[in-house]
Formats: C-alpha cells, sequence, structure tokens
C-alpha cells in the first residue's frame, strides 16, 4: 500500500528522489517489475528527473530498489488532465464536527454530468480511502467509519469520465475527529520521495 504522493499535471516534469545506501538505485514502476532508471551515486540519494512530459501511462506506483536490499515503499503518482475541472467535496447538511469517536459520516464528491469514477483520498494520492463508480448523476457518496482520531485530516476527491483521465483534486475538506490531532502531519517516509516542483 503507498505511504506517500503526489499529483503531477499532464504534460509537466516528474521529478522523484530515492534515499538509501546506493551506489547504485533502481527506479521501478508498477509491480516492481518495469525498470525505469538506474543511476549510480555515493551521496545517499539520487534524483529521478528524465521524465519531461508526464502522460497517463507515467501514473501508477513508483518503487526504488537500492540492492541488495529490499524495495522501499510505494509513491503513488496521479497524474492529473488540467482540462478536467476538480469536482466539489461536501459534507451533508447538519452534520456536526468535530465528529464524535466511533460514528460514521458521509461525504459527498460532485463533479459535472458524465463523471463515471469517483475517488477519495485523505492528503495525498497515497492516502486513497475509497473508489465508487457512478452511471450517472455527477455525485456520489462515501461512507468514513467508525471515525477513530486518526481519520482526522485533509480529504479532497477527483472523478474520472469514461473517456479516461483524472480530473484535478478537489478543495480540500478538513474532517474533524473528537480526541484527534489537526496538526499538520510531515513524516519522513525513507525510500522514493518527490523532489519539490514536482507539482
Amino acid at each position: 500500500m503507498p505511504v506517500d504522493g503526489l499529483w503531477v499535471l499532464e504534460g509537466t516534469p516528474l521529478n522523484l528522489q530515492c534515499f538509501g545506501p546506493g551506489p547504485d538505485f533502481h527506479l521501478l514502476h508498477g509491480n516492481c517489475t518495469k525498470l525505469v532508471k538506474t543511476k549510480t551515486s555515493n551521496s545517499g540519494f539520487v534524483t529521478f528527473n528524465d521524465t519531461i512530459n508526464v502522460t497517463r501511462a507515467d501514473g501508477g506506483l513508483y518503487f526504488c530498489h537500492c540492492p541488495p536490499g529490499p524495495s522501499s515503499n510505494a509513491v503513488e503518482v496521479v497524474v492529473i488532465d488540467p482540462d478536467l475541472d476538480p469536482p466539489e467535496l461536501l459534507l451533508p447538511p447538519l452534520q456536526p464536527l468535530p465528529a464524535p469517536e466511533g460514528t460514521n459520516i458521509s461525504v459527498v464528491c460532485k463533479g459535472p454530468p458524465g463523471a463515471a469514477t469517483f475517488r477519495l483520498y485523505r492528503g495525498s494520492p497515497g492516502g486513497a480511502v475509497g473508489q465508487r463508480w457512478v452511471a450517472e448523476g455527477g455525485a456520489v457518496s462515501f461512507s468514513l467509519g467508525p471515525l477513530h482520531p486518526r481519520d482526522e485530516g485533509a480529504y479532497v476527491c477527483t472523478y474520472s469520465p469514461k473517456a479516461g483521465g483524472v480530473s484535478q483534486p478537489s478543495p480540500s475538506l478538513l474532517i474533524l475527529v473528537e480526541g484527534g490531532d489537526a496538526t499538520p502531519k510531515n513524516p519522513d517516509w525513507p525510500g522514493c520521495k518527490h523532489w519539490e516542483g514536482s507539482h
């Protein structure tokens, strides 16, 4: 399961950093099967910045491997189509916040007519919570719960039309849970990391 991720606009560069003992660093795409690039460095990290114009095919999971050790945790790259406007992410009316621990709440992701698939994320693309399909109507409801303080955070959603592509993410919706900690969390994940300026 990916622990980190980033949004990248179609047609822009993709930059990933890999940290490890080296000296050989292998960037893998997909199910750890497709070798993208190999670099050598004794500095403890390398930057893979060879993808100049990202396409939909560049989306997915990336791993870093420094032989003879294991591969890193996955980084999920979601390639978004700048021509697809962001959806809205809404709480139903009268939903109290902070939500009591142990309760269930629903959030609604509303896109344009023709939106076929919706995805809900907590934080980055690596925090995918769920995916729903909708035949028509352009909106779908996601149920969250029973809530725990660790579920607190900023949520966003995206949609995909039947023709493919991923929309820009919605504005974030902060879900507060009683007993939670609303301070931003920026863990220092090992392995592949995105480099500043990637999006």
